[in-house]
């Protein structure tokens, strides 16, 4: 249990984003004939916080006195254990400043997906707030003058339409509240897993909507087919490159198919076969599959499922967006509809009072 905790502990420094740019400037520093610590000096110096130079500058005193980089990266505490992993494979096989630049590829990647998910998120969540704060404002506050005005001129509106009034107000105000409780809920989720601790009943729910969710599938698959992808090309072996994915999909249905697939691996089953058990690739994907066994190049079609499970993460949001809107159009013309009649109607009676 401390173990899970751990992983999932956010680094403070690095975002996705900033990760990609720091091992994309180790790269080009290990590509160049600048030595690295003189590197990671010069890169401290320009250092956003105290708290970025303070890390930058013990990385490279680490370096100069001889320390390989992943060591150095896993005594600061504030790189992903994937970053370390991946430095200290691409530190034994030589191809350190290449692993480097995948990492940025990697992260750049991950930091473009979130942020589309992010913005995506973000609109239909601030359009409920709004339509739901009109609704509360019109039922509650602007219908019960036109009432008063309708009982002034001897008229009033219908039990219908004050029955429909009066069950608006309480559930636009209803769902303003539980908006309010859910935006605090999440705020405190938020900051608690600043702090490497999360809710059971949070967790129990955000893994129940990872299970089924298209689009957290779809991002699962990214990320397990483009580790694979990279694990593979440094010459690590498929078993410890689904370890390794497992750490990182945090989605629980396919990080249990990975396991399995794992213990097929170990069992003695091949490649085709216990990637084609795990159920998690299409019917074209599992043919690539096959042929990339066969041909030797199956880190190139990890690289190239990756980039389709990139874009059918990118379809997931684009539909949900899509379904969205008629939703809120047709949620407001009800609502738009049902205040004009409760209007029109008693105001048509009196008119035909006054003729």
């Amino acid at each position: 249990m401390e173990e899970k905790k751990k992983k999932k502990k956010k680094s403070g420094i690095y975002s996705a984003g900033n990760l990609s740019a720091f091992c994309l400037q180790v790269s080009l520093l290990l590509s160049s004939a600048v030595p690295l610590d003189e590197g990671l000096s010069v890169m401290a110096e320009d250092a956003r916080t105290q708290e970025e130079k303070k890390l930058l500058q013990g990385l490279a005193e680490d370096v100069e006195l001889g320390e390989p980089l992943f060591s150095a990266l896993e005594r600061t505490g504030e790189f992903p254990p994937y970053v370390v992993k991946m430095a200290k494979l691409g530190h034994q096989t030589g191809t350190l400043d290449q692993m480097m630049k995948d990492l940025s590829v990697y992260y750049e990647k991950e930091f473009q997906l979130m942020r589309s998910i992010q913005n995506a998120l973000t609109y239909p969540v601030i359009m409920v707030f709004m339509l739901l704060t009109v609704l509360f404002v019109l039922f509650t506050k602007v219908m019960p003058i036109f009432e008063g005005v309708y009982e002034q001129l001897g008229a009033q509106m219908s039990p219908l339409s004050q029955t429909a009034i009066h069950f608006g107000g309480i559930f636009s105000g209803g769902a303003l509240i539980l908006s309010g409780i859910a935006a605090a809920a999440a705020l405190a989720e938020w900051t608690a897993s600043r702090f490497g601790k999360t809710f059971r009943l949070a967790e129990k729910l955000t893994e129940s909507m990872k299970r089924r969710s298209r689009l957290a599938l779809a991002v699962a698959g990214r990320r397990f087919t483009s580790v694979l992808a990279l694990t593979l090309r440094s010459g690590m072996e498929l078993e410890k490159g689904m370890e390794l994915a497992g750490e990182l999909v945090e989605n629980s249905l396919v990080e249990e198919k990975l396991k399995e697939c794992a213990v097929d691996l170990e069992c003695g089953a091949g490649y085709y076969e216990a990637l084609k058990k795990t159920g998690l690739f299409s019917g074209f994907h599992i043919q690539m599959i096959r042929v990339g066994v066969r041909s030797g190049s199956l880190d190139q079609v990890m690289e190239k499922l990756s980039d389709d499970y990139e874009k059918e993460a990118e379809t997931a949001i684009d539909t949900m967006v899509a379904r969205f809107e008629p939703t809120m159009v047709a949620v407001l013309a009800v609502a738009v509809g049902l205040v004009l009649l409760s209007v029109m109607l008693p105001l048509a009676g009196v008119l035909s009072a006054i003729g």
